[in-house]
């Protein structure tokens, strides 16, 4: 008897043992768009969206930054989604949206002609076996190839197709005045193809009582979508409502439009639901997101950040973050492609700049830190708006008077000439107290009376401390002592300064920006000049301390995990080397230009290597830089030309649209005025204090490369060009006699 049951329990074992060998269910991925909302509509208490927040709730939630689609052109960001770089569209931005939604079945009738030959007429290419297709994509391929960085378009979709991953695209945003089949952008290849999905206007049904008169049929995209979970590994799901909403919300008053907004959300949430519903929970990962973030109500105001939540199997839930932020909660546009390839296990191509995103677990709830950190970014965008017109239109202002005062010298008023030094310093204590607000979040208000408050205080300091003669060294010092502190105890003053760089503008999300490292440039050097000691007693030891604490400055700006900033570590070893010449001579000769070079290729050449080698796929721009050109088999001639091409198109817009180009020609004319006219009271300072000079020559100097290595470089060198031209103001303003 006991050999029947020995039997029965090896099968038991056997079979348990085959089950669990069973391999895992291969990954599934649904990508579903809600376009043109912010968290604020998605969270706000008027909305019911159970699905949206209990996806929210079990996953990973971010704050997504859509600008980089926008660096040359808005109305792209389905295109950059799928290419994983910046993409962008030629024309207004009402073509662009005609061009990139410009997608079709193969049979539909496009300007009288079925859409597939249509197709192959305009490209040459055949259409294949595939049901979906772009007809614009000849002209997107165009557009992009006038760009100074490449641009791969429909790498996602080419990349799964290679990889013998099948897509299918589903969802149709089709207004009576537009065609939106955007989604297409996300999940077609190269030539612009997709292989299965539905996007025709049969998805769509006559509703006369809403504004944009036209909704989805649910029981036709899901069975569409039916269809498609049975043969593909990824659907790009539009589910439209909120698109459709955009189109007509600038012609409703705001209260209307809101009130339309939440419920498009409302019923997008629903067909959201019943998809889901479709699916195999535990197979399928949802990867919901915002492509374009829509534009605020006048009662409005908010940072350009779009919601993006990534939920399901193999997802940690929490924070998104990414290695191109590094900063938990946040990510950026560029980044899903790569999390798409990641996802399935697929190698990353080089074409794509962006990286993946993973959940970051996050005590006290990940949409409790999102909720704060979204209205944080609220204010600060607003706080910058108003802080740079100020910084930027009072330095433009005072230092043009303080140049027409030098001229008159003497003859000038007392009186004027000591209200300017008082707004000089003023000025010159502003960035340091934009830096300081950023240790706690303060609404608008109390965060712009704070600076103000802060930088009368420090100016007031600075005046009182040194009898008003060397008032100008107090804040430069403060403000590089700040700078240095915070980048080595982990940025989070610059991260929250409204002095610093705009997570929502997409052009910097760590490290040190171009503002604060143009303003640190200056600020090193003037607090340098007033540190030394008179050159004839200056100990001999002083000079070396001086010499090596600015090479480590300059190191600090562009090491990988500080400052990441290589242009303007190149722009700090530049003017810090050439006042490290002064150090040494008091006439430099020919050769101590070589010494300059020296220390600027020292400079550059360890921080490249440091970023390669020690931080491999987490490396920061420059390190991505050198990786990429490898990866794609480029020379760095050509790659170096390309960079340099992009960052001068930039620079070039910005000399021209920028007031901060007003605040540098003003700085030059108080220069100009300084060397041309030399002011007697001026003159008399600098004698007392033989390392301004040098100073002022090595701001120059740094100025003049910060404005030639960095794509926003009229920003930093201006800055550079405030902290000499501000302190050589507020000397040359003062008494002869006081400052013998």
């Amino acid at each position: 008897m006991k050999h029947p049951w020995c039997l029965a329990v090896a099968f038991a074992f056997l079979v348990c043992g085959l089950v669990s060998a069973a391999p895992a269910a291969e990954p599934r991925l649904l990508i579903a768009t809600i376009d043109q909302v912010t968290w604020h509509d998605l969270l706000s208490e008027e909305v019911e969206a159970p699905v949206i927040r209990g996806l929210a709730q079990e996953g990973a939630v971010g704050l997504m930054c859509v600008r980089t689609a926008c660096g040359w052109h808005p109305g792209c960001g389905y295109l950059t989604l799928g290419a994983g770089t910046r993409a962008g569209c030629s024309g207004s931005p009402g073509t662009a949206a005609v061009l990139e939604g410009a997608s079709y079945h193969v049979d539909e009738i496009v300007d009288g002609t079925p859409a597939g030959s249509l197709f192959s007429l305009y490209t040459g290419w055949p259409v294949g076996d595939n049901r979906i297709l772009h007809t614009r994509i000849g002209e997107l391929i165009r557009a992009n190839t006038t760009q100074t960085s490449a641009v791969h378009l429909g790498l996602l979709g080419g990349t799964l197709r290679r990889s013998e991953l099948r897509v299918a695209c589903i969802g149709n945003s089709d207004t009576p005045r537009q065609a939106h089949r955007e989604i297409v952008a996300i999940g077609m290849d190269e030539q612009g193809l997709v292989e299965m999905g539905s996007i025709g206007a049969d998805l769509l049904r006559q509703d006369p009582d809403l504004p944009y008169r036209v909704t989805a049929r649910p029981e036709r995209v899901l069975a569409a979508v039916t269809r498609a979970a049975a043969l593909s590994d990824v659907i790009v799901l539009e589910l439209g409502e909120t698109t459709r909403l955009a189109d007509y919300a600038p012609t409703m008053p705001p209260l209307a439009a809101r009130n339309a907004r939440y419920r498009a959300i409302e019923r997008a949430d629903t067909l959201l639901g019943q998809v889901l519903d479709q699916l195999d929970r535990g197979q399928w990962a949802v990867l919901l997101l915002t492509p374009t973030v829509r534009t605020p109500d006048s009662d409005e105001q908010f940072a350009y950040l779009a919601p993006i939540i990534f939920s399901g199997p193999g997802v940690q839930p929490g924070l998104l973050t990414s290695p191109s932020t590094r900063r938990p909660g946040l990510v950026v546009n560029t980044d899903v492609a790569a999390t798409v390839l990641d996802y399935f296990g697929l190698d990353i191509p080089a074409d794509t700049i962006g990286r993946p995103i993973a959940g970051e677990l996050t005590p006290g709830g990940a949409l409790v830190s999102l909720e704060t950190d979204l209205l944080r970014h609220d204010l600060l965008e607003v706080a910058r708006r108003h802080l740079f017109r100020w910084i930027g239109a009072l330095g433009t202002a005072v230092l043009w008077l303080a140049a027409f005062l030098l001229l008159l010298g003497e003859s000038a008023p007392r009186w004027t000439r000591t209200l300017l030094r008082a707004l000089l310093l003023l000025l010159l204590a502003a960035p340091a107290a934009m830096l300081l607000v950023a240790l706690r979040p303060l609404p608008l208000l109390p965060m712009l009376g704070a600076v103000v408050g802060g930088a009368v205080v420090l100016a007031f300091l600075s005046s009182w401390i040194t009898s008003w003669r060397s008032g100008h060294v107090l804040p430069a010092i403060t403000l590089a002592g700040l700078i240095v502190y915070d980048l080595i105890k982990g940025q989070a003053m610059l991260q929250w300064s409204p002095f610093s760089y705009s997570a929502a503008s997409g052009a910097r999300f760590y490290g040190i920006g171009n503002e604060c490292a143009g303003a640190f440039l200056g600020a090193a050097l003037i607090a340098a000049s007033g540190l030394l000691s008179r050159r004839e007693r200056s100990p001999w030891g002083e000079r070396p301390v001086a010499a090596l604490a600015l090479l480590a400055f300059a190191v600090i700006i562009g090491y990988p995990d500080f400052g990441a900033n290589l242009g303007m570590a190149l722009a700090c070893a530049f003017g810090f080397a050439v006042f490290g010449v002064y150090l040494w001579h008091s006439r430099p000769v020919w050769t101590d230009a070589l010494a300059v070079i020296l220390v600027v290729v020292a400079v550059a050449g360890a921080a490249i290597v440091v970023d390669v080698v020690v931080h491999g796929s987490d490396a920061s721009h420059i390190g991505r830089w050198v990786s990429d050109t490898r990866g794609q088999g480029r020379t760095v001639w050509s790659a170096a030309s390309e960079l340099i091409a992009r960052k001068a198109s930039m620079n070039w817009h910005l000399v021209r649209v920028s007031l901060w180009t007003d605040l540098a020609v003003a700085a030059l004319a108080v220069l100009g005025v300084a060397v041309l006219a030399k002011p007697r009271s001026l003159m008399s300072a600098a004698r007392a204090r033989p390392w301004l000079t040098p100073a002022a020559i090595a701001c120059t100097a740094g100025a003049a490369a910060a404005f030639l290595l960095n794509d926003s470089g009229i920003v930093s060198a201006s800055l550079v060009l405030l902290y000499s031209a501000g302190s050589l103001a507020y000397l040359g303003l003062g008494e002869p006699a006081q400052e013998d």
